[in-house]
């Protein structure tokens, strides 16, 4: 898939529906700078460094667990082409 994609179609749903529209975009705006990404035009390697950053977010660790969001991770990184 796209990363761009994946990004709107499968982590950012997974977001929302954890925490609600607005933290979960507090939460992506977070990584995508702790990452140093952009929100648009993703490549591959931006995508990863962005999903790698937001399971190491305080607020998704402590929601998921250590082991939940490395398993999120698993599956968010087998999403993109």
């Amino acid at each position: 898939m796209d990363p761009k994609l994946a990004l709107d179609t499968v982590v950012r749903p997974k977001l929302e529906d954890t925490f609600g529209k607005s933290v979960a975009m507090l939460i992506i705006m977070t990584a995508t700078a702790s990452a140093g990404v952009p929100t648009v035009d993703l490549s591959k390697d931006d995508y990863l460094a962005l999903v790698r950053a937001l399971v190491k977010d305080e607020r998704v660790t402590n929601m998921w667990g250590s082991a939940g969001a490395q398993s999120q991770l698993s599956q968010w990184e087998r999403e993109v082409d």
